[in-house]
């Protein structure tokens, strides 16, 4: 809501402080009204009504008062507290305001709004996500009460978001679409669409010794083209224990980190005896004696990862020159909160 709009509720505690608060209304104009009686009360019945609430008050208290009432940065009006010859802009983009009111008691205006985040950034943040289009933009189109779409097809667990941001098909019409998914979509790169990708995957690499780099580069590459994932979901690595020291692994997952800037997923390792009991989809029968690496390691890595939640193969193993790749998923924890 801007400050302008609505009433300006002008609040003060004792006798002085009520005196400089209708001097003050006269001001600001006829929107300006000065209740009376305690200013707890007061203020409480005539939020719903407030555009901008100005207090006499410290900065501690009128934070205390307002706290409880504050329920969503479009509707909620700016709050300015006057303190010791400064005019505070608290809360609601009201830095306008606080100048007037410096202006007219000869004071200094304190400016303490900066830029809002765009309320999808909280969203990116919770999911540890790699975001792939205009988020400022389309956080802004949220923030103006502009209807967008939020397609989430794996059930991820998200913040609370604003009404405006809707699921299904109420939401087909919006100008933007918020996707979720650790999956890359299919057909033309649509610009109102934003990706929130996840970072859910934990990738399974086994390999013949004396692998190149390129092989295992090639092989990851395959996971986006032939499985559709998208690697900038990938969490961890996982592999058996003795192949931890193959530089062919280790320099292309040095490799993969630069080009998805990206330090932070680890090379997770697993002795053979613990490999050799996680069913799989497609055993083999291994030159080393157990009946998978790539999706036993990469399951192994997602139970590892999960907390105890669920997880599932997200994309079974792919075969290239001396070294299989495989990719688990670990399953979202929780549901949809939009309120």
């Amino acid at each position: 809501m801007g400050e302008e709009e609505g009433v300006i509720g002008v609040f003060a505690a004792g006798g002085r402080g009520r005196r400089a608060a209708v001097e003050l209304a006269g001001f600001l104009g006829p929107d300006a009204v000065v209740p009376d009686g305690p200013v707890g009360p007061a203020l409480r019945a005539l939020w719903p009504r407030l555009g901008s609430a100005v207090f006499f008050l410290g900065t501690e208290a009128t934070v205390r008062l307002v706290a409880p009432l504050l329920r969503d940065e479009r509707s909620d009006p700016g709050v300015v507290c006057v303190d010791g010859g400064f005019a505070v802009a608290l809360l609601g983009g009201a830095d306008a305001l606080a100048g007037r009111i410096a202006d007219v008691l000869g004071g200094h205006a304190v400016v303490t709004s900066a830029s809002v985040d765009s309320p999808l950034d909280e969203l990116v943040e919770l999911l540890d996500a790699t975001v792939d289009g205009d988020l400022a933009a389309c956080g802004e189109a949220v923030r103006q009460g502009e209807p967008v779409l939020l397609a989430n097809p794996l059930g991820f667990p998200l913040p609370a978001l604003p009404d405006n941001v809707l699921t299904g098909p109420a939401g087909h019409d919006a100008a933007w679409t918020v996707l979720v998914d650790d999956r890359v979509p299919k057909g033309p790169r649509d610009d109102r669409v934003v990706r929130v990708v996840p970072r859910t995957l934990v990738v399974g690499v086994g390999s013949s010794t004396g692998v190149s780099a390129s092989a295992v580069s090639a092989a990851l590459a395959q996971l986006e083209e032939k499985r559709g994932l998208d690697l900038r979901a990938v969490r961890a690595f996982a592999t058996l224990d003795r192949k931890v020291a193959e530089p062919g692994i280790a320099d292309a997952l040095e490799d993969w980190g630069f080009w998805h800037d990206s330090t932070t997923a680890p090379l997770l390792a697993y002795p053979g005896e613990e490999l050799a009991v996680i069913p799989v989809p497609n055993p083999a029968d291994l030159a080393i004696g157990i009946p998978s690496v790539a999706e036993a390691a990469a399951l192994r890595g997602a139970v590892q990862l999960s907390g105890g939640g669920r997880v599932e193969i997200a994309a079974e193993k792919v075969k290239g020159a001396g070294v299989t790749v495989a990719a688990a998923r670990v399953l979202p924890r929780g549901r949809l909160a939009l309120v």
